[in-house]
């Protein structure tokens, strides 16, 4: 079951969360020579990320993928690649390498299956870090989206998906790792904040909600780390 671990304020969450993810990326490195960090995206984890950048890691034999992304090239605001290079890939970290989900050129289905690629590679990963929406999506995994189905089967041979836009979410073509690759770590960490995720995620929580399979699952240990 999920470990539920409050912090006194937003900024001891974000030291906490860039002491766990560098300490379980530098073991996993320790153990396989190489890993695998999947990062999310959003406003949350940005100083997470700025933490790392300054931390020591084995930064050289470490590989930086996404849990989605917006099919919008790394130029766009919207972009998970462009917060990532901006907070995380300075510094030292600057020298991970990075598997992109979102490829010029080619169609959203294309650019699904290109970065399955970089994706497989770079798993088992060493950690894994999410969001959780107010909807109870994780990922791109959204409710009543065409692909849920698809993303949250744990037999998937996919580790990408091509995520359409949905009604009421997402607003725009998005592209995901499917639960089956989120899952293939030893650890995976939710990053939240505010009472009303703390409420979606505590107790009972709604078994229809997406963000229920990370919860109910048990090839990943799972981490919630919370503050107001």
């Amino acid at each position: 079951m999920a470990k539920f671990e409050a912090f006194g304020s937003r900024e001891d969450l974000y030291d906490a969360a860039a002491s766990i993810l560098v300490g379980a990326l530098t073991t996993a490195v320790a153990t396989h020579g190489k890993a695998g960090f999947a990062a999310t995206g959003g406003t949350t984890p940005a100083p997470v990320y700025d933490r790392m950048a300054g931390m020591t890691a084995p930064w050289d034999k470490i590989t930086v993928t996404l849990t989605d992304e917006r099919f919008v090239p790394p130029s766009d605001p919207g972009s998970n690649e462009g917060l990532v290079r901006r907070h995380l890939l300075v510094g030292e970290a600057a020298k991970a390498e990075f598997a992109p989900l979102f490829f010029e050129g080619v169609t959203h289905e294309e650019s699904a299956l290109k970065a399955e690629e970089g994706v497989n590679a770079a798993a088992p990963f060493g950690v894994v870090l999410l969001g959780v929406g107010a909807d109870g999506h994780f990922a791109s995994l959204f409710p009543g989206n065409p692909v849920l189905a698809r993303g949250l089967d744990p037999h998937t041979e996919r580790s990408v998906l091509a995520v359409p836009p949905g009604d009421p979410a997402p607003d725009i073509q998005r592209l995901s790792l499917t639960l089956a690759a989120l899952t293939r770590t030893d650890l995976i960490v939710l990053l939240v904040t505010g009472a009303a995720k703390k409420a979606l995620l505590e107790g009972d929580f709604d078994p229809a909600l997406p963000v229920a399979a990370i919860l109910k699952q048990d090839r990943a240990k799972v981490r919630i780390l919370w503050a107001e």
